[in-house]
C-alpha cells in the first residue's frame, strides 16, 4: 500500500493512547507532529459516561469521519486485521463487531481503495 514513514509509525502506535498512560503530547514529543496527528485521528474519543456501546461507537465514528485519508487507510488496515481475529476466535462478538464495522466503513471511503474494497468483502463473512 502507498504509505509514508509517519503512517507506519502511527500504525504501530494507533492503540497506544487508548491502552497505556501515554498521551498525544507524548507521541508528538517522541515521534513528531505528523505521527501524533495521525494517532489522534485513530484514537477513540468516547468515554464510558457517553452512553451505551452504540452511542460511544457513533461518537468515535464521527471523530474518524474527520480524519485524513492517510489515517483512514491505517484504520482500514486495522479493521481488516481485527476482523480476521474476531471472526476466528469470537464468533458471538463477531456479529456485533461486523455491524459496527459496516457503519464505520461509511466514513472510511477516502482511505486506500484496495483496503476499502477488502474490508467491504469481509462484511459478507
Amino acid at each position: 500500500m502507498p504509505h509514508t514513514e509517519a503512517m507506519l509509525c502511527a500504525a504501530w502506535l494507533h492503540d497506544t493512547v487508548e491502552d497505556t498512560n501515554a498521551t498525544i503530547d507524548d507521541i508528538e514529543r517522541e515521534f513528531g507532529a505528523e505521527v501524533a496527528e495521525l494517532v489522534e485521528s485513530l484514537t477513540d474519543v468516547s468515554e464510558p459516561m457517553d452512553g451505551n456501546r452504540e452511542r460511544r461507537k457513533a461518537i468515535d465514528r464521527d471523530h474518524t469521519s474527520k480524519a485524513s485519508p492517510q489515517a483512514k487507510t491505517i484504520k482500514l488496515a486495522d479493521l481488516i486485521d481485527n476482523t480476521k481475529t474476531i471472526v476466528a476466535f469470537d464468533p458471538k462478538f463477531a456479529k456485533v463487531y461486523l455491524g459496527e464495522k459496516k457503519l464505520l466503513l461509511t466514513v472510511l471511503r477516502e482511505g486506500d481503495k484496495t483496503l476499502f474494497d477488502l474490508a467491504m468483502k469481509q462484511i459478507a463473512i
